[in-house]
């Protein structure tokens, strides 16, 4: 029997250097040259220093291997029968067991898919949303609806405010822009206004997304079948639990699928094998 455990509390901090650019044809893709590594506003450097992407606050892990009691010189069944002894004994458990908590998520005002879209700053900035009320205690849930995964319990997307587009009737009706509102109907977060940057960092502190279980068993039987040779049978199951590890929900203030999470990974696999050491 054997077994090790280990936990890590980490903070990942630094500069979050953008690189917005198109290269490719394709919006917020690495650059090079003078699209990559600007400040989003150089008289607040606070904004592009934060959390980063890789920060994880709390990791656990453990793994060990369990020689199950029974057969000969053995807790149960020492004394069986050895047609029984030969049954029981050889038996081993093992598992890996992990968590590990949310990455940091960015509230961003973009009307695309991309992790961070180019508005109103150009091709200097990726820019994040403003942040005007105070966001609910325990927004960051997953709560599983009829057909949908929902995260940010509490807050809901409406209308912006019309602007006046210098008094054309005919432009607000071309509007999209949303605002993030709670239970109350309190507005919490908006689009930046034109030529600005939003108040939030990338990657904000406080905001993480959902944490990831996992849970891996084997049970594996060892037979003796001459001097010099083992026989082993093994079943393994990843994912024993089949519980869902659900991806990042969507965080852009302007789509109509804000605080839906699409994507998720860990079905359960189990596999079995055979070997013969000599």
């Amino acid at each position: 029997m054997y077994g090790q455990f280990s936990y890590t509390f980490s903070k990942a901090l630094g500069d979050n250097q953008n690189t917005g650019g198109v290269v490719n044809g394709t919006v917020g893709g690495p650059t090079f040259g003078a699209a990559a590594s600007t400040l989003r506003d150089p008289r607040n450097r606070r904004l592009d220093k934060g959390l980063l992407n890789i920060d994880r606050t709390h990791i656990v892990k453990a793994n060990g291997a369990w020689e199950l009691p029974f057969g000969p010189n053995r807790p149960f069944l020492a004394s069986a029968p050895a047609v029984v002894q030969r049954v029981v004994e050889g038996w081993q458990l093992s598992s890996v067991f992990s968590w590990v908590s949310g990455a940091p998520l960015t509230f961003t005002p973009g009307t695309t898919a991309t992790p961070f879209v180019l508005t109103t700053m150009g091709f200097r900035s990726a820019n994040t949303a403003d942040l005007v009320g105070n966001l609910p205690k325990g927004s960051g849930n997953v709560v599983k609806g009829n057909g949908f995964v929902q995260y940010y319990s509490g807050l809901s997307v409406k209308g912006a405010p019309l602007p006046n587009f210098g008094g054309d009737p005919n432009l607000p009706s071309r509007f999209t822009n949303q605002v993030v509102v709670d239970s109350s109907g309190n507005i919490v977060l908006k689009n930046p206004e034109p030529g600005t940057t939003g108040n939030t960092a990338i990657a904000m502190p406080g905001l993480t997304g959902p944490s990831a279980l996992g849970l891996d068993m084997a049970l594996s039987k060892k037979v003796r079948i001459g001097e010099n040779r083992m026989f082993t049978l093994r079943a393994d199951a990843v994912n024993f639990l089949n519980r869902p590890i659900w991806g990042n929900p969507n965080s852009n203030i302007n789509s109509n699928t804000f605080g839906v999470i699409t994507t998720a990974t860990g079905s359960r696999t189990i596999t079995f094998s055979a070997r013969v050491d000599f």
